[in-house]
């Protein structure tokens, strides 16, 4: 057993660090280049499902709520390895562990935006499961059993499961040319069977898509919170990429569409589009989940500070029936 003086707390970034979810960077990106080009836009809208539904929203004032049918949406977004066998050609199996798992509200009629980020090597036991990091669960039982672990640490019902697109968001980052960051230090890690190679030198340089992949996913001696700041400057870069490439809109919608899947129709996604556009940076907060080092590499839920973290990123108010143990 772990001695008590060797547990230590890792606290949640304060409240003043506020970004984008990582549900919402498509949309807003989209949203700045529609707004840039305004009228332009309507020969565009043939080649685009999601634009079409956008300009037809924005005509008739229909709202986010009305699409959904109600005044909040929980998304979990779950980031995920790719297995491949011996040289990368080839995926072995469809469901990998998750590298990234975010649970965003998007709280239409409040007009604001939270999230909270579980860390891959959370310790989570469900029913009919031995207790393992909670990435496990994506592989095991695919996106609805990752789906009853995050449920089941937070406490906060999901209403929709969104498995980002690794190579889509290569070739987006790569329709418009790039992406210009700062890389904080030396980056470098190999994961073979997952076909990741993360080779990068600090400081500011121009990233392709590959590469940018590799600046968001980057978590090697590097926590949750490092990770979310460069995520962060991350969006911010794209944006900017984005608004200087409006005659391309129609292609980064769809590749856009592409990087988060087929969860939601373009009707839903203008809506989430043209609802963001009117949230304020004060209104969106981001954090990490509270946790205290537990066996190994593993972390547990510091349960005690999650109630607090669940109202100041706007999750709170929810109940959950069958919250899980862990050990």
């Amino acid at each position: 057993m772990k001695n008590s003086h060797t547990t230590v707390i890792r606290r949640t970034p304060p409240r003043s660090r506020r970004w984008l979810s990582a549900l919402s960077w498509f949309a807003y990106a989209i949203v700045c280049a529609v707004a840039l080009v305004g009228g332009t836009a309507a020969g565009w809208l043939k080649s685009s499902p999601v634009l079409s539904a956008m300009s037809a929203q924005f005509l008739t004032n229909k709202n986010a709520s009305d699409v959904f049918d109600d005044d909040a949406l929980t998304v979990l977004v779950l980031g995920c390895d790719e297995d491949r066998s011996r040289g990368g050609a080839k995926v072995v199996r469809e469901n990998a562990r998750s590298d990234m798992m975010l649970v965003t509200k998007i709280d239409f009629a409040n007009k604001r935006v939270g999230g909270i980020s579980i860390p891959r090597d959370l310790e989570v036991g469900l029913p009919g499961y031995r207790a393992q990091k909670i990435n496990a669960y994506h592989s095991i039982g695919g996106k609805d059993l990752a789906k009853r672990a995050a449920e089941s640490v937070l406490g906060v019902p999901i209403d929709r499961v969104i498995v980002l697109n690794y190579k889509a968001f290569q070739e987006l980052v790569d329709v418009v040319g790039g992406v210009e960051v700062y890389v904080p230090k030396n980056m470098k890690y190999t994961d073979r069977p997952g076909d990741l190679y993360i080779d990068l030198k600090k400081g500011r340089q121009w990233l392709d898509g590959y590469q940018a992949m590799g600046f968001v996913r980057f978590r090697h001696s590097d926590s949750d919170f490092k990770r979310m700041e460069r995520q962060r400057d991350f969006l911010f870069a794209l944006k900017d990429r984005v608004m200087k490439n409006s005659s391309l809109l129609p292609t980064i919608v769809n590749k856009g569409s592409e990087v988060i899947g087929d969860e939601f129709s373009p009707d839903e996604l203008a809506s989430l589009a043209l609802f963001l556009r009117g949230v304020s940076n004060d209104n969106i907060r981001m954090s990490s989940l509270p946790v205290v080092e537990g066996r190994g590499t593993n972390l547990n839920l510091d349960a005690g500070k999650l109630s607090e973290v669940l109202l100041e990123n706007f999750l709170s108010g929810y109940a959950v029936e069958g919250r899980v143990s862990q050990r």
